[in-house]
């Protein structure tokens, strides 16, 4: 038992609550894959294998379905999350739903992209029960060519003139439907070249349409050096914001970017520093609730439990309207259902999509936990305690 547990009393460790929602079948996937993925070279040639595979057209979908999409993914289509969701809803759970396709090159897939949002949006509507919040990433409504471009100058090409108007007229039609519908839309954060000009469009909105109720959220990645300032700076905007505050995901990208084009390493040297300047901005929003909606999402079960121990402190209800927690679905479920335990509000982060699509939102996973040893050692500790739990029950039943 963890100090601030023993303080809290909340425990964000128990692996019966955590995995209740789960079959034995899919904890056994679960530790088998969790246990692949500690190998990051292997990691890496599957993910090649994989992609490579999906592009010629070789039968592997439903190897992947089974695999990665099991653990990973909500379903195929917003009908076949439904199953999903409701195992989420029963244990207290609902969801932060997801589209898991990258950014789109192509109008005919950006127009594709803007459709399916619309109907997340109707379909959250409908589920208001089980869904919280919808993610949208602008580099699907507008290619990062021209978030790039746009991050670097005013003046823009003809091409991309037009395909910023038709951005504009699409997300603005979407900002509206959500806060008609009353179903917030998280911004994803995207890579630090690409990330000026999306801020720059979300503060704008953010200060258009977050009066009575705070319907667009930001993405602030921690293990950028620059975000903490940043982050400063948007709470002292004089309107309400939301934030969405995590670590980070491209890692290796951005560093590797840096060395090719010969400038500073945006990202913090450690792990311990990422962790630093997370837990920092965290209280700067937690001191700052009344200016800012925020949403943990993090699994690092220390940051979780300061949030905890700060609201409990402050006699904060756990349900308070500014502040909820999410994890990616598949991982750190002892968190999210010992969070909402206690009663804490936690929306999953639930992508589907066509496996074909989905697939770099998978292959990422599977780098994520490959690089992260502490984080997959982790997983495989639950899980492992989780079956040996369920095989002594067994044992101990009377014949």
């Amino acid at each position: 038992m963890s100090i601030l547990h023993a303080t809290t009393g909340v425990d964000l460790d128990d692996t019966e609550v955590g995995y209740l929602y789960r079959s034995t079948r899919d904890l056994r996937l679960a530790h088998a894959l969790f246990q692949a993925l500690r190998y990051g070279t292997l990691v890496k040639a599957a993910n090649n294998i994989g992609s490579l595979g999906l592009r010629i057209g070789l039968p592997i979908k439903g190897l992947l379905r089974q695999t990665l999409g099991r653990l990973f993914l909500g379903g195929e289509s917003l009908e076949e999350t439904l199953s999903v969701l409701k195992k989420l809803a029963a244990n207290g759970v609902s969801v932060m739903l997801d589209y898991a396709v990258e950014a789109s090159h192509h109008s005919e897939e950006r127009t594709k992209t803007f459709q399916e949002y619309l109907r997340m949006i109707d379909f959250a509507q409908k589920h208001r029960d089980m869904v919280s919040f919808i993610a949208v990433k602008l580099t699907g409504l507008a290619s990062p060519i021209f978030w790039e471009k746009r991050s670097q100058t005013k003046a823009l090409p003809s091409h991309l003139v037009r395909e910023e108007q038709q951005f504009h007229e699409r997300f603005t039609q979407l900002v509206e439907t959500a806060k008609q519908r009353g179903i917030p839309l998280m911004v994803d954060a995207e890579e630090s070249w690409l990330q000026p000009a999306i801020d720059e469009v979300v503060e704008d909105y953010m200060q258009r349409y977050n009066t009575d109720q705070v319907i667009l959220y930001t993405t602030v990645q921690m293990y950028r050096r620059d975000r903490l300032d940043y982050l400063r700076r948007l709470l002292d905007r004089g309107y309400k914001v939301g934030v969405k505050l995590v670590r980070g995901a491209y890692v290796e990208k951005e560093r590797k970017r840096a060395q090719l084009y010969g400038y500073p390493d945006p990202i913090h040297p450690t792990k311990a520093a990422t962790d630093i300047a997370y837990d920092q901005a965290l209280m700067l929003c937690l001191e700052r609730i009344d200016q800012v909606a925020l949403c943990v999402a993090t699994h690092n079960r220390n940051s979780c439990m300061k949030a905890v121990q700060y609201a409990l402190l402050q006699g904060w209800q756990p349900n308070h309207p500014s502040l909820s927690f999410s994890q990616l679905y598949g991982m750190a479920d002892p968190i999210s259902f010992g969070l909402a335990k206690a009663g804490f509000r936690v929306a999953k982060y639930v992508p589907y999509g066509p496996i074909e699509k989905a697939f770099p939102y998978l292959s990422r996973r599977a780098e994520e936990n490959s690089s992260l040893s502490d984080q997959s050692g982790r997983e495989l500790r639950w899980v492992a305690a989780e079956l040996q739990r369920r095989r002594s029950l067994i044992h101990s039943k009377p014949t």
